[in-house]
């Protein structure tokens, strides 16, 4: 079992000592090396790769994608596909048994049922027993959530991790507040869902920016996931979207009693005024730019480096000369009925890989070689740095970038403007978020250096004072009749926002919708669900 706490107060440490520097060097031609017939790795191997917008980032002068086809001596050949059209291709595509040879999916949380489907169809192939050849395959493989995905004992995929631990998604939920508007109306951090909408709603009616209009809104959030963490503290495992467990079984949580406290508190959010009118059709940039243009007094977001960098740069463009750390914090929601706060968790992957059940052993394997190097600590360096000894030095751990610079802004060219594949195959193996937190000169320059900082604090802060939802690796992927039968015919989350935009009494309409569930088969699920954590295969 991995002990996540420890491995995270090393992350923390190891992010906060990354280093960089840089200088300027001037690009050099791009050469084509042939394609070998034969080498180490054995013949050539064209192998087909369908990944989110893949279509426009293979380029046949890009020196990273050829360094990679050289050394692995394959042709990767690029299926596109879109956010928007991916789903339905790849039904399509398992009608017609023609799946790419490798490619992404988002089927084990969402549709589990599915991916039992294609196992039962033989349209994709598990992994080898015996992955000892590809030690970085092999560790992703024994992390206890990817270790719950296993059908007959055989993985089907291979998780595309997002972060190494569970825990690591904790700033991936935060609620910003305006402190300053806070200040103004003589409000302090509130201690419990009465105070906090209380707040809200006097920064939608008291004029908080003191500009005499009626403009502005309590809280305001990037998607209906967001503000879920809201609740949080009334029913951690709501805001994480789990299965609880209460009596002998474990249940959905919108099955849950504890659903009558959300449906109380987000009614009366909304009814209260403390709540945008437009949430449920607010999209995420929408939103946290009415957030940083005044028009918010609070924001249900995250707070990664990234997502803080692109806030700050929304809040210079319309607070020039205004520092944001000076007018904005994160709240810290208070504790939940046990006494304990709680942060963010889920499973340390997000979407997957497949290999189509075509493949023979020559084309896994040189795939598995692929995904080990895309792994390793030597093609991290690759995909986030460019060419050693062309775009950056390495010096006992230091790395110095020496890639060329743009003109305008002097800051090293993007590694994805040089190299365009590297946007794909940085991801394609695993998404590789907790490289963000890395306070290099890498970094810094993307994201800022107090944004970084913002977030490793913020994180800090939650390890001493929180402690992680709880939430069982193996009902998230477990694939049951009922239970996959359900997951297609409900949404929880659209029935959730109707209740609180109804005006009859919230709890008898929850009651309500769960009965409609358990005519659509929810105690059969629950029931089958149970069964299988008693007797897995």
């Amino acid at each position: 079992m991995i002990r996540i706490k420890p491995f995270v107060a090393l992350f923390l440490t190891t992010a906060l000592i990354l280093t960089a520097s840089g200088c300027k060097k001037d690009n050099e031609p791009i050469a084509e090396p042939p394609i070998d017939t034969t080498s180490d790795n054995g013949k050539h191997l064209d192998i087909s790769v369908s990944f989110w917008g893949i279509g426009r980032a293979f380029e046949k002068n890009d020196e990273v994608l050829q360094k990679i086809e050289h050394d692995f001596n394959i042709t990767l050949q690029p299926v596109q596909v879109s956010w928007a059209d991916y789903e339905e291709k790849f039904k399509v595509w398992a009608a017609s048994d023609k799946f790419p040879d490798l490619f992404a999916h988002s089927i084990i949380n969402d549709s589990p049922g599915i991916y039992s489907d294609w196992i039962k169809q033989k349209l994709i192939r598990p992994l080898p027993e015996d992955l000892s050849q590809y030690p970085n395959v092999f560790e992703i493989a024994q992390i206890a959530d990817t270790r719950a995905l296993r059908r007959d004992k055989k993985l089907y995929m291979l998780p595309r991790n997002a972060y190494p631990t569970n825990d690591l998604w904790m700033l991936e939920r935060v609620v910003f507040v305006r402190k300053d508007w806070m200040e103004q109306l003589g409000y302090q951090d509130p201690s419990n869902f009465n105070e906090f909408s209380a707040m809200m709603k006097a920064f939608a009616k008291k004029d908080p920016d003191r500009n005499g209009l009626h403009d502005t809104v309590g809280l305001a959030a990037g998607s209906i996931n967001y503000l879920s963490w809201v609740f949080s503290p009334a029913f951690p495992q709501f805001a994480a979207s789990q299965w609880v467990q209460e009596g002998s079984q474990w249940i959905p949580y919108y099955a849950s009693k504890e659903m009558k406290k959300i449906v109380v508190q987000f009614r009366k959010l909304y009814t209260d005024g403390g709540l945008d009118t437009d949430f449920f059709l607010t999209k995420e940039d929408d939103a946290a730019e009415k957030f940083t243009q005044g028009k918010a007094g609070a924001l249900a977001y995250k707070a990664t480096p990234d997502s803080l960098s692109s806030m700050v740069n929304m809040w210079n463009k319309y607070n020039p000369g205004k520092d944001f750390y000076d007018s904005v914090k994160i709240l810290h929601l208070w504790p939940a009925d046990d006494g304990n706060r709680y942060y963010y968790v889920a499973p340390t992957y997000w979407t997957e890989s497949y290999f189509s059940a075509k493949l023979d052993d020559d084309k896994m394997d040189r795939i598995l070689k692929l995904y080990d190097y895309l792994l390793s600590p030597e093609g991290k360096l690759l995909m986030q740095y460019g060419i050693e000894g062309k775009d950056y030095v390495n010096f006992d751990g230091n790395i110095v970038i020496t890639r060329p610079r743009d003109e305008k802004t002097e800051k090293p060219v993007s590694i994805q403007k040089l190299y365009p594949s590297t946007e794909i195959l940085r991801s394609l193996a695993a998404w590789g978020l907790e490289r963000s937190y890395r306070l290099d000169d890498l970094n810094k320059l993307r994201y800022g250096e107090k944004n970084i900082q913002a977030s490793l604090e913020e994180m800090r802060w939650l390890l001493n004072n929180a402690r992680a939802t709880p939430f069982i690796y193996s009902i998230i992927s477990l694939s049951t009749p009922n239970k996959d039968k359900l997951s297609a015919a409900i949404n929880p989350q659209e029935d959730l926002i109707k209740v609180a935009l109804s005006k009859g009494d919230p709890v008898k309409m929850w009651q309500e919708i769960v009965a409609r569930y358990n005519e659509l088969g929810l105690q059969q699920a629950i029931k089958e669900v149970n069964e299988k954590l008693l007797h897995p295969d």
